[in-house]
C-alpha cells in the first residue's frame, strides 16, 4: 500500500492507496500546534484493522514552511555575498542582516578580486551574534565556488550550529538574485522542516510503519527525506502541487491525446489555489517560483494562491458583508467558545443558507445576525456572492497572466496555444457546495469529484521522484562544474557539447535518475583575456514530473 499525507494550515489529509492505485481509505484531522498529534490521528484512522508492514511508501506535503515565512514567524537569516561585473549589491534589497563583501569573479568564473578569509570571518561573527542561520552567495558562483567556499568556511566557524549553506549548492543555475533568494528562504525554514520530519518519523514508529518516505516538491515530483532536510525550499509550494496532481489523477487527464484545458480550483480552509491542466498536462513556471515575495530558482507547477477559504472571516463594513484575507479559526459553528471574540466565516454563511451542515447551525445564524443586523440569510447570501466574485476576478487575472507569457507543460513548450478552459473541477472541503454556484458565475461546467476533500493527499501519494541539475564547462579555462551534483573537474580544450550532455546524464544516472532528459543545451564561443579561443557550454537536465502507474 501507498500512503499520501498533506499537512495544511487548517487540516491534515491522508489517503491509503493500493499498489494498483485504488483508494482504500481516506482521513482528515485538524492540524494541531503539535503536528505529530495530527499525523498520529490520520495514520490511526487509515490503518485501523490493516497490517502496517504492508505500507511500502509514504509521500508527504505541507504548507507549514511557507505559512511561517508569509506570517513572519520564520527566524531571521544572515546573508554574506560578493558581487561582480555589472552587479552592485544593494543592502536595502536584502534587509539589515545583509553584508556585501569584497571579492568578485567574471562570467567565466575566474576570480578578479580575492576575498580575504579574515574579512569574511569578521562579517560572519557579526551576523552570528544576531542569528545562527547564515547564507552565502557569489555572482557566477555555479561556475566557480571558490569565493562561496571562503565565506562558507567563515560562516561555519562563526556559527557552528547553523544551519549554514552556500547558494550554489542548492541551485546550479545562473541568476544571482533568484539563487540567493531561494537560499535565504531555505535557511529560514530548515530547522522547521527538521522538526517536522522528526515528528513524521516518530509518528511512523508509533504506528509500526517502516515505509520508504518521500517529500513532495513544488514541481510535482518527490525527493528523499535526506534531500528535504537539506533543501526544504524545494517543498515550500508543495501544497498546490499536491492538489494539482490529485486532480490530474482524478479526472483521468493522463491521456496523451487529451486536447482540452481544465481549470482547477482548490478551496481550503485558509486559502484557495488555482491551476490549469493543458492538453492533459500541468503547467510549469518558466523561470522559477516567487515565494513570499522573493523570486527564486525553485522549479514549480504554475499555480496561483489567494487568501480565501472556508474559514475566511466575514465582517460588516459600510453596510456590506465583506470577506477578509485572513483566518483566525474554524467556523464558529464548530467553535462555540470563539463566537464571542471572532467574526463568522464563509462556512457559517453556507450554513445559514442551508448549503452545508457543519457543526451547530444555530450558532452560525446568531453570528451573522450579530455582524449584519436584519435578515441573516440576506447577509449570508451577500457574503457568498462576494466570495464568488472574488474567485471569478482571481481566475480572470490568472488566465490573463498565463496567456500573456510563454507556456510550458511538464513535457513541452506550447507554441501559439491560448489556454481556454472547457470545464472547471473543484477540490477541497467546500467544493461540492460551491460547484453549482461557480458553474453559473464562470459560465463553465463545474463539478467536484467524490474524492475532492482529500485530492491533495492523493496527489502526494501518487507523485514520482524528479531531479534537476545543470552543468557548466569552459574549455578555455579548462574547468567543468555541476554544483548540485558535487561535480567539479578539469577538462581539455576539445571538450564538446555532446560530451557535456552525456556526462550530465551519466552523473544523474549514478544517483539513480535514469529517466532524465536534456532540457537545455547552449554553446557560446569566446576569446579569453589572453587571446585564447574556447567555448562556454551550459547543459540542463531534469526528470519529468508525473504520476505513478500501476
Amino acid at each position: 500500500m501507498y500512503l499520501g499525507v498533506d499537512v495544511g494550515g487548517t487540516h491534515t489529509d491522508a489517503v491509503l492507496v493500493s499498489t494498483d492505485l485504488q483508494i482504500l481509505a481516506a482521513a482528515k484531522a485538524v492540524t494541531r500546534p503539535r503536528v505529530i498529534e495530527s499525523l498520529q490521528e490520520v495514520l490511526g484512522q487509515l490503518l485501523a484493522g490493516r497490517d502496517p508492514q504492508k505500507v511500502r511508501r509514504l509521500t508527504i506535503s505541507t504548507t507549514l514552511g511557507l505559512n511561517s515565512v508569509l506570517t513572519g514567524a520564520a527566524p531571521p537569516v544572515g546573508i554574506m555575498a560578493t558581487g561582480g561585473p555589472g552587479l552592485e549589491l544593494d543592502p536595502a534589497e536584502w534587509g539589515p542582516l545583509f553584508r556585501a563583501l569584497p571579492g568578485s569573479q567574471d562570467h567565466r568564473g575566474q576570480v578578479i578580486e580575492p576575498l580575504p578569509y579574515e574579512t569574511a570571518l569578521a562579517a560572519a561573527q557579526d551576523l552570528a551574534q544576531k542569528t545562527p542561520i547564515l547564507v552565502v552567495g557569489a555572482k557566477f558562483g555555479p561556475k566557480n565556488p571558490a569565493l562561496e567556499q571562503t565565506m562558507l568556511r567563515a560562516a561555519q566557524t562563526a556559527s557552528p550550529k547553523g544551519p549554514v549553506l552556500a547558494a550554489s549548492s542548492l541551485f546550479g543555475r545562473l541568476n544571482f538574485a533568484r539563487r540567493l533568494g531561494g537560499a535565504v528562504l531555505n535557511g529560514a525554514v530548515q530547522n522547521l522542516y527538521e522538526s517536522f520530519l522528526d515528528d513524521l518519523q516518530n509518528a511512523l514508529q508509533d504506528r509500526g510503519l517502516a515505509p520508504e518516505v518521500f517529500v513532495l516538491k513544488a514541481d510535482g515530483g518527490v525527493m528523499s527525506v535526506q534531500e528535504a532536510r537539506a533543501k526544504p525550499v524545494l517543498a515550500l509550494a508543495a501544497g498546490p502541487a499536491a492538489s494539482l496532481l490529485g486532480l490530474w489523477a482524478l479526472v483521468g487527464a493522463v491521456d496523451p491525446e487529451a486536447t482540452e484545458d481544465i481549470l482547477m480550483i482548490d478551496i481550503g480552509g485558509t486559502s484557495s489555489d488555482l491551476a490549469l491542466l493543458s492538453r492533459g498536462r500541468p503547467l510549469l513556471t518558466p523561470e522559477g517560483l516567487t515565494l513570499a515575495g522573493r523570486p527564486t530558482l525553485v522549479r514549480g507547477l504554475l499555480t496561483h494562491s489567494l487568501a480565501l477559504g472556508g474559514d475566511t472571516d466575514l465582517v460588516w463594513e459600510q453596510g456590506v458583508v465583506t470577506p477578509l484575507p485572513r483566518r483566525q479559526g474554524p467556523a464558529l459553528a464548530l467553535d462555540p467558545a470563539g463566537a464571542a471574540g471572532r467574526p463568522p466565516t464563509l462556512t457559517d454563511a453556507l450554513n445559514v443558507l442551508s448549503l452545508c451542515e457543519v457543526g451547530d447551525r444555530a450558532i452560525s445564524r446568531k453570528a451573522l445576525e450579530k455582524i449584519a443586523p436584519g435578515d441573516p440569510k440576506q447577509a449570508a447570501q451577500a457574503a457568498v456572492d462576494a466570495v464568488i466574485q472574488k474567485l471569478k476576478g482571481a481566475l480572470a487575472d490568472f488566465l490573463a497572466t498565463v496567456n500573456g507569457q510563454p507556456v510550458y507543460t511538464i513535457s513541452e513548450f506550447l507554441v501559439d496555444w491560448r489556454l481556454n478552459p472547457s470545464r472547471a473541477v473543484l477540490l477541497g472541503g467546500p467544493a461540492a457546495t460551491l460547484a453549482p454556484l461557480l458553474t453559473e458565475a464562470l459560465g463553465l461546467p463545474t463539478a467536484a469529484p467524490p474524492e475532492a476533500a482529500t485530492a491533495n493527499a492523493l496527489g502526494a501519494a501518487l507523485a514520482r521522484p524528479t531531479v534537476e541539475a545543470e552543468l557548466y564547462a569552459d574549455t578555455a579555462a579548462g574547468v567543468l562544474s555541476a554544483p548540485t551534483l558535487n561535480l567539479q573537474r578539469q577538462i581539455g580544450h576539445r571538450y564538446t557539447l555532446d560530451e557535456a550532455k552525456a556526462e550530465l546524464l551519466a552523473a544523474l544516472a549514478a544517483q539513480g535518475q535514469r529517466e532524465a532528459q536534456i532540457t537545455q543545451a547552449e554553446v557560446f564561443a569566446q576569446v579569453s583575456d589572453y587571446g585564447e579561443s574556447g567555448q562556454v557550454i551550459r547543459v540542463r537536465a531534469q526528470t519529468t514530473p508525473g504520476l505513478l502507474t500501476a
